[in-house]
């Protein structure tokens, strides 16, 4: 058996991830786990797979014969026990204003850090009160269990101040909310 990530961007439409769910099930694949949105009107997702090693053309050729898909990429995926072993989950939560370099920062200072992002969410809103339009970004990175996040805390506080953002860091000890002026009592 063999595992791979297939990941395809095409037109979104109605049926399109029945239809993928139909070519890994015609090529006797097993549906790990998924991620997929829509994005601007397209459709992005990529889809963890096991399945024999000599059907990884035909789910390849399936995928791409798909209609409106734009991308497909297939390839080799390690185990998530692989790659996450040692590793423990931390969360950093963040909301701001939006504008241009929040996303930079925040991972240049995970990356700097020997961080990988695990997941990665972000999205935009309008402010409730004042419509400005607001960013929020959950990721989820692995750090292995000993090591200390004081360096990544201070890191993150400079670019909270920097450019005006909450910012959360969840690791699981009794002060996850860092970053962030406490609520009036």
């Amino acid at each position: 058996m063999r595992t791979v990530v297939v990941s395809l961007i095409a037109a979104d439409r109605p049926g399109l991830v029945a239809e993928l769910a139909a070519a890994v099930a015609e090529q006797g694949g097993n549906w790990l786990e998924s991620q997929m949105g829509r994005l601007g009107g397209t459709f992005a997702g990529a889809v963890l797979v096991e399945l024999e090693e000599e059907r990884v053309e035909g789910l390849t050729s399936a995928v791409r014969d798909l209609r409106d898909v734009d991308v497909v990429e297939v390839t080799a995926a390690t185990t998530a026990a692989d790659a996450d072993a040692g590793l423990s989950p931390v969360r950093v939560v963040v909301i701001g204003q939006d504008q241009p370099g929040i996303v930079r920062e925040v991972t240049v200072a995970l990356a700097d850090r020997g961080l990988g992002i695990r997941e990665f969410h972000t999205s935009t809103s309008d402010a409730p009160m004042s419509g400005e339009r607001l960013f929020e970004a959950v990721a989820v990175v692995g750090a292995a269990r000993d090591v200390d996040l004081t360096d990544l805390r201070i890191a993150l506080d400079e670019v909270s101040a920097q450019l005006s953002l909450d910012i959360r860091l969840d690791d699981g000890d009794d002060n996850p909310a860092w970053g962030e002026v406490p609520e009036p009592a």
